[in-house]
């Protein structure tokens, strides 16, 4: 029986060089509503401790959520900051480009390091690390996540 990185890596080769590698891709792509636009494709594909590091660091998109598309946990710090109107993007580490193995290795890798757990999702606020669901969860409660956002002027959109 194959391990869970076999499979992925597997699956990885049949797709590689296959001209339908594009329309995989799209599949693939994050499918949470009222997120911003996220790409599965790590931007520097050879590096996955650069691209958690650009990632994390990304101006533009402040807020970063690595998940798991079919973890509990994820989908519901994924719907917890859509519920509190916070913009962010997501990076679901089980599908699109990070389905090569060793990528897959160095992205998990580097998130351990600058979190000190090896659990998903972990959320990034303008490169600060806010932890897990439950961490995630515990913040929006007690106003630490508010202080956060305000720390790195990020506007929350909700509308009630």
């Amino acid at each position: 029986m194959k391990t869970g990185d076999e499979k992925c890596a597997t699956l990885y080769h049949m797709c590689h060089n296959v001209p339908a590698i594009q329309q995989l891709q799209e599949i693939f792509m994050i499918d949470a509503s009222n997120t911003a636009p996220s790409d599965t494709r790590p931007q520097h594909f050879d590096n996955g401790v650069h691209f958690v590091d650009s990632a994390i660091a990304d101006r533009e998109n402040p807020v970063s959520l690595f998940s798991l598309s079919w973890c509990s946990y994820c989908r519901g710090a994924k719907q917890l900051l859509t519920q509190l109107g916070i913009p962010h993007q997501v990076f679901e580490l089980d599908r699109g480009g990070f389905l090569e193995p060793r990528l897959q290795r160095e992205v998990r890798s580097r998130l351990q390091e600058l979190t000190r757990s090896g659990t998903l999702p972990q959320l990034f606020i303008g490169g600060d690390s806010v932890g897990g669901y439950t961490e995630t969860y515990t913040a929006s409660r007690n106003g630490t996540l508010t202080k956060l956002l305000e720390k790195h002027h990020i506007t929350i959109t909700k509308t009630e």
